[in-house]
């Protein structure tokens, strides 16, 4: 007897063939024999953690107007902020609106630095109790990319309160290839999926303004609009409570300007609680005229916990008892990025353009090499 399922791991993982007619992405880690197909648990877990692996651009826009006393209007600051990922604490402006349209690409490339491609696992794998030959997989690919793009509204509710929403359009596409020893056949499935990802609704309310800088406190919804089986939601309401820091501007020079920020906020599932998460982050403008500002930021986000349990990724062996498969494990990740871009004006002071790239500093959980992001907004 030998047991015909889908095993994943990481993101997938293929262990025998089953029928490649799938409706969703989770279908893939469905066995015919759920009694040996250890990993089934792991999908929702996973799911969770390339969906959090894709960014959010932050609603503050890249342009700030402050009432002015003098001619009773609201007149545009100096310079455009530079800033994708972190919020600033300042607010547009009363009865203003930016809107925007960005593009970001995700290409999951590994999970907890294991490269997913090109897995392999030699340690013979039981298929069934009391087998004593196994089987072992030679070689297996996963790939799985999520093209974004984002449309995203604010409106300055008040001098000091900002509003925003936020809607995600994601096409994803999974696919896996490779061969197992105890099957002559090679292993190929494929499958895309286009959806409305999870929308996103957010408030800003500026509390404080001094010397120093400018502080606001932020309340964020994230709510389950996208299709958790085709890792392009939650599942599940995240509320994301949050803080934002800016510094005063310092001048160096005639031409440069620099401005500090700082974030921390937490995601809070609310089915969950122990699969929360922390997320902060440390960045800095450097304004060098008025149309052009680059950004530089660090990143980081702390989950409470493991996406899944110890030992969730183990399968049985021929000999020396259950280890994970591939070698992939299941730890906490502690998850920190890089990011670069910058803001341009590019029509009078309405229409603007901006870039970035996110490059992850370590490897833990489901990571892109590099993100790229791309996008258009325009206030008025």
């Amino acid at each position: 007897m030998q047991v015909r399922c889908r095993w994943l791991t990481g993101l997938v993982v293929a262990a025998a063939v089953g029928p490649a007619g799938a409706e969703n992405f989770a279908d893939f880690f469905q066995c015919s024999n759920p009694g040996h197909c250890p990993l089934t648990a792991v999908g929702s877990a996973l799911g969770r953690a390339v969906v959090r692996s894709i960014p959010t651009v932050s609603a503050s826009s890249g342009l700030v107007f402050e009432y002015d006393v003098e001619t009773g209007a609201f007149v545009r600051q100096p310079s455009v902020t530079g800033q994708l990922f972190l919020e600033r604490a300042e607010t547009l402006g009363r009865g203003k609106w930016n809107v925007g349209i960005s593009y970001q690409y995700v290409s999951i490339d590994s999970v907890n630095g294991v490269d997913l491609d090109d897995l392999h696992d030699t340690n013979p794998i039981s298929g069934f109790p009391g087998d004593t030959k196994g089987f072992t997989i030679p070689h297996l690919s996963i790939a799985l990319q999520t093209h974004e793009v984002t449309a995203s509204a604010t409106y300055g509710l008040g001098d000091d309160t900002d509003l925003n929403l936020t809607v995600p359009v994601l096409y994803s596409n999974f696919e896996l290839d490779g061969h197992f020893s105890n099957d002559p056949d090679r292993v190929h499935l494929a499958a895309s999926k286009l959806g409305v990802g999870d929308v996103l609704v957010r408030a800003k309310q500026r509390v404080l303004r001094g010397d120093a800088g400018q502080l606001a406190v932020g309340l964020g919804l994230r709510l389950p609009s996208g299709s958790q089986d085709d890792f392009q939601g939650l599942g599940f309401v995240e509320v994301t409570p949050a803080v934002a820091f800016s510094s005063a501007s310092l001048h160096v020079d005639r031409t440069v300007e620099l401005q500090a920020f700082a974030n921390a906020s937490i995601g809070f599932d609310t089915e969950d609680v122990a699969h929360s998460e922390g997320r902060f982050g440390l960045g800095v403008d450097a304004r060098l005229s008025r149309a052009v500002t680059l950004a530089l930021a660090f990143l980081g986000r702390e989950p409470f916990e493991a996406e899944a349990p110890s030992g969730a990724t183990n399968v049985d062996r021929v000999q020396g008892g259950p280890a994970p498969i591939f070698g992939i494990d299941v730890t906490r990740p502690n998850i920190y990025d890089l990011s670069f871009g910058g803001r341009v004006v590019l029509w009078r002071d309405t229409l603007i353009g901006f870039a970035n790239v996110l490059v992850p500093l370590n490897h833990d959980g489901a990571r892109s090499d590099v993100i790229p992001l791309a996008g258009l907004e325009a206030t008025f």
